[in-house]
């Protein structure tokens, strides 16, 4: 940085220093101490993990916001641990034993595989991983809450290639079918995008070849490729799809545990 940035610059009209606003406090507010807050964790795939977000829009800031709305003055911590192409059952066979080292306590855990396990093991290979999963995260963090996701829906023929939708609600059908078997509250995302899709709500993921040099991340583009469903045969979320989809992992979490986080009162 060049000395001159640290001065007030009355062309612009402000200083380096932004002022004290609602949102720029809230942006730059410093992380509470774990020891005193409801830790969270997000498990999943690619669709949890989205790198090609920066991090201010991704899905643990999405859930963020709302959390400080949903229960304003209960600390909490968000820990997106979700990596690209993982299956649940990558996971227990590789980042597992270091990802929960660096996770002394966890008292939530929104865990979203599926697509990659049915692919590698199929339907029951899928659910035994998640039951894996589920089992130990409960052995590690005695009195976690764990949720069940389901994956994303598209929005066949008009803006998708194939209809996978078909494909993979035998799948979450397995999945709900385990968490109520298990007990576990189910965020059902494959469903709510149907529903918002069949209400006029489509633009729900980004654009795009599905690789980072052809990614597109918003509509910027619709013009020239609107009429194309290969245009918009990505899997990912876009930033209106976090949104909806933390907006619907707060509903159940409230569902379930009120008005009180846990883990905040220690």
């Amino acid at each position: 940085m060049h000395p001159s940035d640290l001065l007030p610059d009355p062309e612009q009209g402000h200083a380096p220093d932004w002022p004290s606003t609602p949102y720029s406090d809230e942006a730059r507010a410093a992380a509470p101490s774990e020891d005193a807050a409801c830790v969270i964790g997000l498990f999943g795939d690619c669709t949890v993990s989205c790198e090609l977000w920066p991090p201010a829009n991704r899905p643990e800031q999405h859930l963020a916001v709302r959390l400080r709305r949903a229960f304003p003055a209960q600390p909490f911590l968000v820990r997106n641990v979700a990596a690209s192409g993982e299956s649940a059952g990558d996971f227990l066979a590789g980042r597992c034993a270091a990802v929960l080292a660096d996770l002394p306590r966890l008292d939530i855990a929104f865990i979203r595989y599926g697509i990659n396990d049915r692919k590698r093991h199929g339907i029951p290979g899928c659910i035994d991983n998640l039951h894996r999963l589920c089992l130990l995260l409960q052995e590690r963090y005695p009195g976690v809450l764990l949720f069940i996701e389901t994956g994303i829906w598209v929005d066949y023929p008009r803006h998708y290639l194939w209809d996978r939708n078909a494909r993979l609600a035998p799948l979450y059908d397995a999945m709900r079918t385990f968490a109520q078997q298990e007990g576990y509250p189910v965020v059902d995302i494959f469903r709510r995008m149907e529903a918002e899709t069949r209400q006029g709500n489509w633009d729900l993921r980004v654009r795009g070849l599905p690789d980072p040099g052809h990614t597109v991340l918003d509509d910027a583009f619709d013009a020239f490729y609107g009429d194309d469903p290969a245009f918009f045969t990505n899997i990912h979320p876009n930033s209106r799809g976090m949104a909806l989809i933390a907006a619907w992992e707060i509903a159940v979490l409230q569902k379930v545990v009120g008005v009180s986080l846990p883990g905040t009162a220690r």
